[in-house]
């Protein structure tokens, strides 16, 4: 599966008041349970609490990765978020995320899970890359850099 196929123009936010984790999680929630992507919004910000609370998946260069499997993901999504610098969220260099890539697939599909994220974090070792997405002004930009 392409990246580009699971993410979805309406997922793409750019919200410079997303100032913590708690925004974020909030947003991406509100945001895949408009779009159907999720059944229960405040069971999905659990989940990714859940993993984060594994470690953090915040990795460098204002980069981070969170991610969940869950029952209650309806299909496989990946988010873009472009944010405000985020204090409490920050990157295994000390760098607060403002750039966030939210991967959520169903309970069951751990290879798709494994896939998709190794994907972005193949991706996001390409600088060019990192700045293409950091200097996004839209979602269509965010799709052509994929």
């Amino acid at each position: 599966m392409e990246l580009k196929e699971i993410m979805l123009n309406d997922l793409i936010i750019f919200d410079e008041g997303i100032r913590s984790k708690s925004d974020l999680f909030d947003c991406l929630a509100k945001n895949l349970e408009e779009q159907n992507r999720v059944s229960k919004a405040k069971k999905i910000i659990k989940d990714l609490y859940k993993r984060e609370k594994e470690t953090s998946t915040g990795i460098e260069d204002g980069f981070g990765i969170p991610h969940a499997k869950s029952k209650y993901v309806l299909e496989p999504t990946v988010c873009f978020v472009h944010t405000g610098l985020m204090d409490d969220y920050t990157g295994l260099d000390g760098k607060p995320i403002e750039c966030v890539f939210a991967i959520l697939v169903p309970q069951k599909a751990t290879d798709l899970h494994l896939d998709i994220l190794s994907g972005f974090s193949r991706r996001l070792m390409n600088q060019d890359f990192r700045d293409r997405l950091k200097n996004a002004k839209t979602a269509a930009e965010v799709l052509q850099i994929f």
